[in-house]
């Protein structure tokens, strides 16, 4: 468990600032150079290669002030996840119809969405989780505590903004999204590993572990289910789920591929909250992720039947031919 990946504690000189944004900058202009010699080379290229070259420049100008600079594991999982999910769903979207600049739009609206209704539920839900966001305890430890349902609806209705706002075709962007959301979940649980939260009740099995150096001093000397990586598998298994259904016709009607996805997310959560460790202030049967799970999951079966009669894919792929016996 490391919940700090890189911790800098001398920042860079100007110098150095310097001949990094001059890297980065041949680095563009070879790629520039690389797509005119393939006579792909569009003017959005260039706008995308100047605002990779100012964002590094902004990014080194910062480190130059700074007088510390730490890398988080929740956060660096978090952006992997991201990175993850925008391959995925841009190779889904060649299928249907939806070109990669608008899939890498919408994953940084989902993006930022899933934050904030994480954020929002988790102070919503938990008494005495202090203000919704503190700059303070950002910058030393991250955002604090986020909820996986708040991030699911956040992410959803950013999203769903974006693309009434730019007239997509909804069901088969969500359908891209789908193994997208999988495996970024997959992803991040790691970083909850590393971090040391999220861990599951306290237990005697051999592959219980400790987490000595969680924010939870419960923890650091009790044996719990690692629920993290019980939750990753799971994401993984899902995101491979996801990826089989998407193949051929990508379950015929579009939408289909989303919904599979609340299925097994209402599974995978419900079945999850039975090894977290439960909510102190919470008294019952069932938990409210439990509860809010199974309205997941029904949500999925009824949109199953409900959606639109719209195909999943532009360029099915046709059913093997059977070989004609001579």
């Amino acid at each position: 468990m490391k919940s700090v990946l890189f911790e800098m504690q001398q920042t860079p000189s100007l110098l150095m600032c310097l001949l990094l944004v001059s890297v980065v900058a041949l680095g563009v202009g070879l790629w520039l150079v690389w797509l005119r010699g393939r006579k792909a080379y569009t003017r959005d290229h260039l706008y995308t290669g100047l605002t990779v070259v100012a964002l590094a420049t902004i990014i080194l100008v910062v480190l130059n002030r700074i007088g510390h600079l730490r890398i988080n594991a929740y956060g660096t999982m978090l952006m992997l996840g991201f990175v993850a999910g925008a391959i995925t769903a841009i190779r889904l979207g060649r299928r249907r119809g939806i070109v990669a600049d608008h899939i890498l739009n919408l994953g940084l609206c989902v993006l930022v969405g899933a934050i904030l209704g994480a954020r929002i539920a988790y102070v919503l839900i938990t008494p005495n989780a202090g203000p919704l966001f503190d700059l303070q305890q950002i910058a030393t430890s991250g955002l604090g505590g986020l909820s996986f349902h708040g991030g699911l609806i956040g992410g959803v209705l950013t999203g769903s903004i974006y693309i009434m706002f730019n007239k997509l075709a909804f069901w088969r962007v969500a359908d891209c999204c789908a193994p997208a959301i999988a495996v970024g979940y997959a992803i991040t649980r790691i970083g909850c590993f590393l971090n040391g939260c999220c861990y599951g009740k306290p237990s005697s099995a051999s592959w219980a572990m400790i987490f000595p150096d969680a924010p939870d001093t419960f923890i650091r000397h009790t044996h719990v289910h690692p629920t993290q990586l019980y939750a990753s598998l799971m994401g993984f298994a899902m995101y491979g789920i996801l990826l089989l259904l998407a193949r051929g016709d990508g379950l015929r009607r579009a939408g289909r591929l989303f919904m599979a996805l609340l299925m097994l997310e209402g599974v995978e959560r419900f079945v999850m909250e039975i090894f977290r460790y439960p909510d102190p202030n919470f008294h019952g049967t069932v938990t409210l992720a439990q509860f809010v799970s199974m309205v997941i999951f029904l949500v999925g079966i009824v949109g199953i039947f409900l959606l639109p009669k719209r195909p999943a894919v532009t360029d099915p792929t046709p059913a093997p031919v059977p070989a004609t016996p001579a």
